[in-house]
């Protein structure tokens, strides 16, 4: 059976690893770009979401044409999807998804996280990729295990992207506290961007404001050790893209921080774009650290996406934005005094 994986693996252009753990093993989809083999390029991890595959955000979420462009290698972990009655949970609890939710999949060399992260050591190793360089981005379930991976595995990957996510530890995490237990004596600030639409009815807005509050209290443990304030809990600036998001006085907020949504600016007056606003959060010294994309009127889908499972075609791009925050955050960019991103 296991010859036969491997062939098909090579068939239909799938590089196969098998988890050496207790972990259900994995394949695995990679993109090379085009041209000799140079080594010290980027490497980003990309997670699909539930009911798809790593084939449907492959070939839909545009990550493979940016690294031809931009010359990093992509790679996309593939979830197991068994069926029947007899079929574990493990194995991709019927719909495809990363089981985020179990304690087993939240621990560093356990489970789902173990095998993502031996998967991006194998590919790191083979395609002599920076290490300093190593991204993971994940949409949906993606995003979660994406968060966790940046809990369990801060040496491993320099940045992490969120789309539609939420807190580490099945989304109890409020404040941070749980995800700096998690990284132990590698606790760092991991810088994330966090990507939401206001409109979603799976993953709701609160979700990932809930993720950036309590990241940004992971932060606030992560670089001295205690939760003391030294990472501002408000952002340094604030971009808003296609209408004029800005509170008038005396009433706040009117579309997302009263939880007023979908925003009325979201399902009016765009053409190829969502309206959105961009929230940059810095540290103490002025680094960027996390950055928020608040998509006014968009359900649970990725944004700029071709034709496939929760894509949506209107934009903003977020893969262009998730690379463009990868390639500024390096492992160590904001301990080197960095500037805002």
């Amino acid at each position: 059976m296991r010859r036969f994986l491997v062939v098909l693996a090579l068939v239909v252009g799938i590089s196969p690893v098998w988890s050496s753990g207790a972990a259900p093993s994995r394949q695995y989809l990679l993109h090379v770009p085009p041209g000799p083999a140079v080594a010290g390029r980027p490497l980003v991890v990309v997670l699909h979401g539930c009911e798809e595959s790593a084939k449907d955000i492959k070939a839909q979420s545009g990550w493979d044409e940016l690294a031809d462009r931009e010359g990093f290698v992509v790679v996309y972990p593939d979830q197991l999807v068994s069926v029947g009655s007899s079929a574990p949970l493990a194995d991709g609890n019927g719909a495809g998804c990363w089981n985020w939710f179990l304690p087993e999949d939240q621990q560093r060399d356990m489970g789902e996280p173990g095998m993502i992260a031996d998967i991006t050591r194998t590919v790191l190793s083979q395609q002599q990729a920076d290490p300093s360089r190593v991204y993971v981005a994940g949409l949906s379930a993606g995003a979660d295990m994406a968060v966790i991976l940046a809990a369990t595995y801060p040496d491993l990957y320099a940045a992490v992207g969120s789309e539609a996510g939420c807190p580490y530890a099945t989304c109890t995490d409020a404040a941070g506290l749980l995800a700096y237990r998690a990284m132990g004596p590698r606790a760092r600030v991991v810088p994330m961007l966090v990507e939401q639409g206001t409109a979603d009815t799976l993953n709701p807005f609160p979700q990932s404001q809930a993720l950036v509050s309590s990241w940004l209290g992971t932060d606030d443990w992560a670089d001295d050790g205690a939760r003391n304030g030294s990472v501002p809990a408000t952002p340094a600036a604030v971009e808003h893209h296609g209408f004029d998001q800005t509170p008038q006085p005396g009433t706040g907020d009117p579309c997302v921080r009263s939880l007023n949504w979908p925003c009325p600016g979201g399902i009016v007056g765009f053409q190829d774009s969502y309206p959105y606003t961009v929230e940059h959060y810095a540290d103490g010294a002025g680094c960027g650290i996390l950055d928020f994309w608040i998509i006014h009127g968009m359900e649970h889908a990725q944004p700029h996406a071709s034709s496939g499972p929760f894509s949506d075609p209107l934009g903003p791009d977020v893969t262009a934005a998730l690379w463009s925050f990868f390639r500024a955050h390096p492992l160590g960019a904001c301990s080197s005094g960095s500037p805002s991103s």
